[in-house]
This record gives C-alpha cells, sequence and structure tokens, in this order.
C-alpha cells in the first residue's frame, strides 16, 4: 500500500472511516473480547436454518411448509401473493405515484444478477502483505462503491442456511440507511420505495466489491439475503461483524443508524483483518422502549422481556431472545394496498435511535448509553411528546 496516488485516490473515505471510528469512541461504545454480546442468550443449540421455512418462502402456492399461513394469508388480505401488487387504476394519485416509485426501485434488485467477474490469474495476484491494509482499503473502496458503513467477520458456519455451502472464511458486511423523509412515512407507498431502493444500491454496491477483490486475484461473491433465495443470516453475522447489537424487533442496532439501516455481505478468501463484537447497552436500553412493540400494526413484536420457545416455524429455536412474528408481519403488508404496498418499517421510523446524526442527537445517544435506567425512561417518554408518536395508523 505504497502508492501516493491511491492513498490521495481514497483519502475521503480514509477521513470517514476515521470519523466513524471518533463517533464510537465519543459516545462511548465498546468493542468487546471473547465473543458478541449475543452469546450469553444462547440456550440450546443452535441448528442451521431451513430457509424454506422463512415467511416469504412459505407463502408461495404449494408450499410444503406454511398451509395453515397462506390459508390465514389469503383470509385476511383477500390476495394469493404477497408479491402481487393492484392495477394502477385501483390506486390514489399519489399511491399511483408511489407504487410506481416502487417498482422502478425495486427492478435492479429482483433482475440484476450477474455473475462475479474472473478471479485473476494466481500468478498475477496482487500479494497481500497485511491483513489490515487490506481489511482498511476494502473497507474504503466500500465507501467509495457508495456504502455507508462497512465491517469485516469471519463466516461463522451457524448463519448459513441449512443445505448450503460457502466455502470462504471471510464476511464482508455493508450498510446503507434509509431516508427519513421516506421511512417516516411508514406504512406507505412511499417507505416501501426507501426499502427497495436501499437494497438495490446494496446489490449493485456488493457486486462491485466482489468484482474488485476478484480482481485482485482472491475469490469472492456477493450472498442474497432476500426472502426467496437467501443464503446467510445477516443479523447475527453483522452482530459478529461489530455493526451493532441484537434489539427488540428482532434486527441489528447501530449506534449511527439506529435499525435504521439495511445489510448485505460479500463473501471471500481474501485474508482479512476482522472487527471486534461491541457492547453499548442496547438489550438494556430495549427492555425498558417498547415503541417498536407499542407502535407495530401488524403486533408482530413482542412486549416484555425475551423468550426462549420461537413462536413459529419462522423462528430458530436456541435463543432467549425477542422473536418477531414474521406472519403478522407479512400479512399486514398486503391488507390494504391501496394505502401500501408494505408497512416498510413503522418499527424502523418510530425508534428512538434512528434520529440523524448531529450534535444534538449524539448527546442523547451518549445519553441513552450512560445513564441509570430513570434517564432511559425519560428519554423514551420525551421522544415520543416530542415527535407526537400515534398509536393507530388510522390517526396518520
Amino acid at each position: 500500500m505504497r502508492t501516493d496516488n491511491l492513498k490521495k485516490a481514497l483519502q475521503p473515505y480514509e477521513a470517514k472511516l476515521q470519523a466513524q471510528e471518533r463517533f464510537r469512541k465519543l459516545i462511548g461504545v465498546k468493542e468487546v473480547n471473547g465473543g458478541p454480546t449475543y452469546e450469553k442468550y444462547i440456550v440450546g443449540p443452535i441448528e442451521r436454518f431451513e430457509r424454506r421455512k422463512n415467511a416469504f418462502m412459505t407463502a408461495l402456492p404449494d408450499h410444503p411448509f406454511g398451509r395453515e399461513f397462506r390459508e390465514q394469508f389469503k383470509a385476511r388480505t383477500g390476495h394469493d401473493n404477497f408479491i402481487t401488487s393492484l392495477p394502477y387504476s385501483e390506486l390514489e394519485s399519489d399511491d399511483h405515484i408511489g407504487q410506481s416509485l416502487g417498482a422502478s426501485a425495486w427492478r435492479l434488485c429482483r433482475e440484476y444478477s450477474p455473475k462475479t467477474l474472473p478471479v485473476t490469474p494466481s500468478e498475477a495476484r496482487y500479494e497481500a502483505t497485511s491483513r489490515s491494509e487490506m481489511s482498511r482499503l476494502i473497507k474504503k473502496v466500500g465507501l467509495l462503491f457508495g456504502a455507508e458503513m462497512v465491517h469485516i467477520t469471519k463466516v461463522d458456519p451457524r448463519w448459513i442456511y441449512k443445505g448450503l455451502e460457502i466455502p470462504h472464511e471471510y464476511a464482508i458486511i455493508v450498510a446503507i440507511h434509509h431516508e427519513h423523509s421516506l421511512i417516516d412515512t411508514a406504512p406507505s407507498h412511499f417507505s416501501a420505495l426507501s426499502t427497495a431502493q436501499v437494497y438495490s444500491k446494496l446489490k449493485f454496491i456488493t457486486s462491485q466489491l466482489a468484482d474488485f477483490i476478484c480482481g485482485l486475484g482472491y475469490d469472492a461473491a456477493y450472498r442474497e439475503t432476500l426472502g426467496l433465495n437467501p443464503e446467510m443470516l445477516m443479523v447475527p453475522l453483522a452482530i459478529d461483524a461489530g455493526m451493532g447489537e441484537f434489539a427488540r424487533n428482532g434486527r441489528v442496532l447501530s449506534p449511527e443508524f439506529g435499525i435504521n439501516m439495511r445489510l448485505k455481505a460479500v463473501t471471500t478468501d481474501l485474508p482479512l483483518e476482522v472487527d471486534k463484537p461491541i457492547s453499548f447497552g442496547v438489550h438494556e436500553f430495549c427492555m425498558i422502549c417498547e415503541h417498536c412493540a407499542l407502535y407495530c400494526p401488524a403486533k408482530a413484536i413482542p412486549f416484555g422481556p425475551p423468550t426462549e420457545e420461537p413462536p413459529t416455524i419462522h423462528n430458530n429455536p436456541g435463543f432467549k431472545k425477542w422473536y418477531e412474528r414474521a406472519d403478522r408481519c407479512l400479512t399486514f403488508w398486503s391488507v390494504n394496498k391501496k394505502k401500501w404496498l408494505s408497512c416498510g418499517g413503522r418499527c424502523i421510523s418510530v425508534c428512538p435511535w434512528s434520529k440523524p446524526l448531529s450534535s444534538f442527537h449524539n448527546m442523547v445517544r451518549w445519553t441513552a448509553i450512560h445513564s441509570p435506567s430513570i434517564f432511559k425512561k425519560m428519554l423514551i417518554w420525551s421522544d415520543k411528546v416530542f415527535y407526537r408518536r400515534k398509536k393507530s395508523i388510522k390517526e396518520l
């Protein structure tokens, strides 16, 4: 890594990495030795999850799992498939625009499936003499391609879906956040648009990142994580990589974005230095704050403490955690397609952590991490009052 032009070209992204590191130190995020914080909540053997049991796949016709779910889905929504959109003639003008925007944003994600570029032959391989320098380069290139956060971990076989094999040792986790103006409209066609836009960007970024690594002479591949053909479980992988901690709604909560982010992965045999897991009190905060459960229109997020018993086949047992009811969430998406094509993340929009990065909100983040429970409760109450949270979607 001695090339002056390389250093100069990527300096803005080095500055971004340094700013991210300073931010975490400033608010008191701690790196964890000896494993991620979720390990203390493992209560039994963790089996590799059968991907055909995820709610998206069980909703498909004639699927071996989920007959009862499909019957309930049909009875509640009137639709056979959650993917089917309404004809534009049945929509109000604003929702016509929203649905059209969503369809255009999803297209790249759903149709763009390129094969990774060939790996450069071994005789021309770039020799990576320093794992730490190479990891730094990968992160900067990820930011260059459009990522907002890039972290690295080893691939834990437990987080690969049952029956699949991934030959690579390392996973590069990429994150992008939703635009607040879009996600704050949830549930609506415009919050669904935000989901589509972010996933399409992530697919493009991770495809480029995989191609870059192959150009260096190492094997790499973009990994699908969405509903119908997922390869890896992103939540535990991202926690392993130090992106954040496990939150009440089943997502990763990061210090920077809260749960307002989406994730994708590239796996590779390129020798890399991994990031450490982090701890900043998410479990304790979520125990007090129940915003995502309170405001979830589908009642898919549990109140109270974590439990050991998964409520449906869509959940993998072995943890004491908050189990989300994916079947309720997916059903709600299709209840009223004249108003929204999906919930699009109301749990994301109401989370007190999902605020823009600013001096004021960073001060609040520091307080949320370091203050006793009584002050955490005051912060949560203040968030509810200041943002005039509405419990019923009829009030939105």
